[in-house]
This record gives structure tokens, C-alpha cells and sequence, in this order.
């Protein structure tokens, strides 16, 4: 039996960032708990005629717009904390660049507003809140041929 030698990454170290510009430099939020799945199955183009006679056939169209709601643990409240830099970017209704990089160096990049909500809980819970991102045109995959 052959040992299987392929490398598998967790989710721990990866890290959302966003920048004013594509080329601007990028500040990480930090407290990201989850994240969301990125990507959906594109809708299904009929495409049957007359000429089918058992089954029907279709080709793929495009995928539904996603939004991405990240899940993050709030910091204690201050000037720099993840909760005030999130509201900060939502206040603003500016659209800004935005980078998610996976554990093992995927990134995905595009550009959102973003929404912010405090997450509900119960006793011995963490307070959290989720910011949604609704990516504005279609995201881009970068992925690393080796770390």
C-alpha cells in the first residue's frame, strides 16, 4: 500500500484583510471564527427539444450572486478593535478591497460595502458579530502552485 504523502491545511491562520485600493496596503481584521463557502453551483440552462425522447438536458449557466457573512469574536472595545474597524468600514459606505488567504496560500480577492451584526448568544457565550461582504463583480481565485 502506498503511504499518502499530500499535505491537508486547517483552517487555523487564515485571514481576511481589506485596503482602500487594489493596490493600497491591506490591514487584517483580526478574531475570524468562520468562514463562509465561497462559490455555488451555477444554474442549470434547458436545453431539451423535441428530439429528446427519455431525458431531459441542460448546459451550466452562471452562478448566483453570493454574499459572504464572516463570523468573528469581538475584541474588548477600543479605537483598534475588530468590532470598531468593521463598523468603521460599514459607516462609511465606502466600497473597499478586500482579500481572503486561506491556510494554505488560495486567496480570494474582490471588492464590497460591507454590513455588520452582533451576533446572539446566551450565558458563557462569546459576544461575535458577522460582517457580510457582497462582492461587487466576479471574485478572483489566486491559486499557489507550491508554499
Amino acid at each position: 500500500m502506498q503511504e499518502d504523502t499530500r499535505n491537508y491545511h486547517a483552517y487555523s491562520q487564515t485571514k481576511l484583510e481589506y485596503a482602500t485600493s487594489a493596490t493600497g496596503t491591506y490591514s487584517r481584521i483580526y478574531g475570524l471564527r468562520v468562514v463562509p463557502d465561497i462559490g455555488s453551483e451555477p444554474d442549470d440552462i434547458e436545453t431539451t427539444t423535441l428530439d429528446n425522447q427519455k431525458y431531459k438536458t441542460s448546459i451550466l449557466g452562471l452562478q448566483d450572486v453570493q454574499k459572504y457573512t464572516f463570523e468573528f469574536n469581538m475584541e474588548d472595545p477600543s479605537a483598534e478593535a475588530n468590532y470598531k474597524i468593521a463598523c468603521d468600514i460599514e459607516d462609511s459606505g465606502n466600497v473597499y478591497y478586500w482579500k481572503l488567504t486561506l491556510s494554505n496560500g488560495v486567496v480570494i480577492s474582490f471588492r464590497s460595502k460591507a454590513t455588520t451584526a452582533i451576533q446572539g448568544g446566551e450565558y458563557g457565550d462569546l459576544i461575535g458579530f458577522s460582517m457580510t461582504l457582497a462582492p461587487i463583480g466576479e471574485p478572483e481565485k489566486t491559486i499557489p502552485t507550491s508554499l
